[in-house]
């Protein structure tokens, strides 16, 4: 986990007093390459000894997944990436201090990876309905880049996502999603947009039926409506992701 930097950013007025939405969380994406010779066994088997020294010293309350894309285009451009949360800049900050402190060192030289492209973030997080002890051991995470229409708020997408996605939850399709704002070191890419949309489910049968769900019974809804008349999105890609901590 190198290059990672601490979080300013300024957030619309609007947004932050919306009754409707709630304090975004704070995260880091590392995206990185096994180094030679290792393997995401390699990886799984450091990330044990990242927790054991995490038990022993986190007062951050970090969590992390690791994500490795399945439907991405090209799939050569990493191998994985990290994304680690917390819920306050602060914490995020102890969270790194942690990382760079002597207790860490033996784990930092030990990582088998090296991480090519690294930035933060802040995400607002919708309601989900199912537990992070419902994941798979490898479960399915979508990102597309996505611009405002004019006039429109993050607040108003943050708003209008929810309400749609209540259709599906009232029918037991169990979904979450996160509007994503990349601060820090985002790649220029991802600095064309206003925001980044992932959608997450706790296994892929639940990815699958919640887009046949969507086609079935969401779409063209006047919720639906009201998300398209908010923004739009494009340059999908899926990841298999794996609970760290």
């Amino acid at each position: 986990m190198k290059k990672i930097f601490l979080i300013t950013l300024l957030f619309s007025a609007s947004f932050i007093q919306s009754q409707e939405v709630p304090d975004p969380i704070r995260a880091e994406y590392l995206m990185c390459n096994l180094n030679d010779g290792k393997s995401f066994d390699d990886f799984m088997k450091w990330s044990k000894s990242w927790n054991k020294v995490m038990d022993a010293t986190d007062e951050a309350g970090y969590d992390a997944a690791v994500m490795v894309p399945r439907y991405r285009t090209p799939l050569n451009d990493f191998d994985m990436f990290w994304v680690g949360h917390t819920d306050t800049a602060t914490n995020m900050g102890k969270a790194l201090d942690n990382w760079f402190g002597d207790d860490f060192k033996k784990v930092r030289d030990s990582i088998p990876v090296t991480c090519v492209q690294a930035f933060n973030a802040v995400q607002w997080v919708l309601e989900s309905n199912f537990d992070s002890d419902e994941l798979s051991s490898a479960y399915p995470v979508s990102y597309r880049y996505c611009n405002l229409k004019e006039g429109k708020t993050l607040a108003d997408a943050f708003i209008n996502l929810s309400n749609q996605m209540k259709i599906s939850h009232e029918a037991g399709i169990k979904n979450g999603a996160r509007l994503i704002r990349p601060s820090n070191g985002a790649p220029a890419q991802l600095a064309e947009y206003d925001f980044v949309l992932s959608y997450g489910s706790p296994d892929w049968e639940e990815w699958g039926k919640a887009i046949d769900h969507y086609w079935s019974n969401v779409n063209n809804t006047d919720e639906n409506k009201a998300v398209r008349e908010t923004y739009s999105c494009e340059n999908s890609r899926m990841y298999s992701g794996t609970l760290i901590r």
